[in-house]
């Protein structure tokens, strides 16, 4: 079993969205598709694998569900500091 972050983890290949990659590819655009968690940490603190973090994600709501209510913390910190730290690296080139 893969040991995981208590912040990152790689799920694998996922299907994120149809058609993201088509838009980008057309507008001549690069393009990065995250996954951003939004559930409380404290529900994982204890999971060391992906297969208790999968155990544990499986009844959660999905983005289009009318119960997804994602924590506001960490989930906003952490999606402006990944999205600040990708947007730096790449506009130095």
């Amino acid at each position: 079993m893969q040991s995981v972050s208590p912040t990152i983890v790689d799920p694998g290949p996922v299907t994120g969205s149809e058609d993201v990659g088509l838009l980008a590819s057309a507008a001549g655009a690069p393009c990065v598709y995250w996954l951003l968690g939004g559930a409380d940490p404290a529900g994982f603190d204890s999971a060391t694998t992906i297969d208790e973090i999968a155990a544990r994600s499986k009844d959660l709501p999905s983005n289009h569900s009318p119960m997804f209510a994602p924590v506001i913390e960490p989930t906003l910190s952490a999606g402006i500091g990944a999205l600040t730290a990708a947007a730096t690296i790449w506009l130095q080139y």
